[in-house]
């Protein structure tokens, strides 16, 4: 079994991560900032004067590092692109400079989002800029030390214990709410916005992978989906067979991308797909609804 280090543990896939890898018998140290008392990863990891690091992260000797924890909503980042920037990006480099230094890590597993692609030719705004940052240092620290580290890059990630409150929020978190309180649910648009959608639980297997995987990773990136999309309309009707309840079609998001669809192959070719369609998993969504 491994030491495995999980930042942003407290977070909604952190968590699950978390919790599978302490499932699965491995020795696991977690460090978030929603704890009762608050580990920053921008302070606790740092070197001091000396260049040492604080005992209590550098004498656990971590062998993988899952680097979940960031500010990961678009609008906080639209309306603080310096405080998310030095967060973000500052904890990214703190994290792979305690990695190489620390001496025992075997892999860096960074949570990208598929965000950095933008709407084809790169980033669209802070939070996604941020990401691909992280995921270009990560690359850098593989060439440069002896150090295997890997990008995944998330797509939309959902699941039937999400909340609306959470940054990782999707369309059908708000109209699993709505539908529980009542409240009748909106589309943006025309509804005809397709998204690739993958389970949590999947988001999870795929880390669990990329720890165990036998060859190295040199740095690259891999699309976090199923390879397929489905559309707000779509999703719409797979609601509509399990609850009464009608939409409301409001105005378009301006700048909004109409389609996102993972490239799964690079991950097929090592061994990894998803065990959740995006079919099975929203109908659990709505079907398991009280």
């Amino acid at each position: 079994m491994a030491k495995c280090l999980v930042t942003g543990h407290k977070g909604y896939i952190g968590t699950k991560l978390y919790n599978k890898l302490i499932e699965d018998g491995h020795e696991v140290m977690g460090v978030d900032l929603n704890e009762e008392y608050p580990q920053d990863v921008t302070k606790v990891f740092r070197q001091d004067m000396d260049g040492r690091f604080h005992p209590h992260y550098y004498n656990f000797q971590p062998e993988y590092i899952f680097h979940t924890a960031c500010w990961p909503r678009i609008g906080l980042c639209l309306e603080k692109p310096v405080a998310t920037m030095e967060n973000n990006v500052m904890a990214g480099t703190i994290m792979l400079n305690f990695a190489q230094k620390v001496g025992s890590v075997k892999r860096f597993i960074y949570s990208s989002s598929s965000s950095v692609m933008g709407n084809g030719s790169g980033p669209t705004n802070p939070y996604a800029l941020q990401k691909y940052v992280t995921e270009l240092e990560t690359k850098i620290y593989s060439e440069l030390y002896d150090m295997d580290t890997v990008s995944l890059r998330y797509f939309n990630v959902y699941s039937e214990d999400q909340t609306i409150d959470g940054p990782y929020a999707t369309a059908v978190a708000n109209w699993m709410r709505c539908i529980r309180e009542g409240v009748r649910p909106f589309i943006s648009g025309d509804g005809e916005q397709r998204r690739d959608m993958i389970h949590v639980d999947d988001v999870v297997l795929a880390n669990i992978f990329a720890m165990n995987h036998d060859g190295n990773f040199n740095g690259e990136n891999y699309d976090i989906g199923t390879g397929e999309n489905i559309s707000l309309n779509e999703i719409r009707d797979i609601a509509k067979k399990y609850h009464n309840v009608d939409f409301d079609y409001v105005s378009p998001r301006p700048g909004e991308v109409m389609s996102t669809r993972a490239d799964i192959s690079k991950l097929l070719q090592l061994g990894w797909k998803h065990s959740i369609s995006i079919q099975d998993g929203i109908d659990s969504c709505f079907r398991r609804i009280k």
